[in-house]
């Protein structure tokens, strides 16, 4: 599988569908910035990595991982996609939810995190 083909593959799914007539090249390009959120590109190009802020950026992320990239398999859990794209912290959906896997590293809160944590988890 070649990252690049699967993203270019993909863009020209949404470009199919937003252009029916025909599409030009810089079309296409922005076509592929909206691959899994933007997430397929950061996975492609390397680029800066986008934030993971949402459910729906866990799931475009988990997606650009095992379709575009090719090495992980779908439906990985939401602490091990954040988790290694290194955004595991307070922002995460799944502290955020109460579901964290690995909660008991934030055990060095203080303030309102700490009150938050508590609240959270007990």
């Amino acid at each position: 599988m070649n990252p690049k083909q699967e993203l270019i593959k993909k863009a020209r799914e949404i470009a199919d569908k937003k252009y029916p007539d025909g599409y030009t090249k810089k079309q296409l390009i922005e076509c592929s910035k909206e691959v899994y959120g933007g997430f397929g590109e950061t996975q492609v190009f390397k680029l800066k990595q986008k934030k993971i802020i949402t459910h729906e950026d866990v799931n475009n992320m988990g997606n650009a991982m095992a379709n575009i990239d090719g090495h992980y398999p779908v439906g990985m859990s939401t602490c091990f996609i954040v988790g290694i794209n290194g955004q595991c912290g307070l922002e995460c959906p799944a502290y955020l939810d109460g579901d964290c896997e690995n909660a008991d590293e934030f055990k060095d809160l203080e303030g309102d995190e700490l009150k938050q944590h508590i609240e959270l988890y007990g």
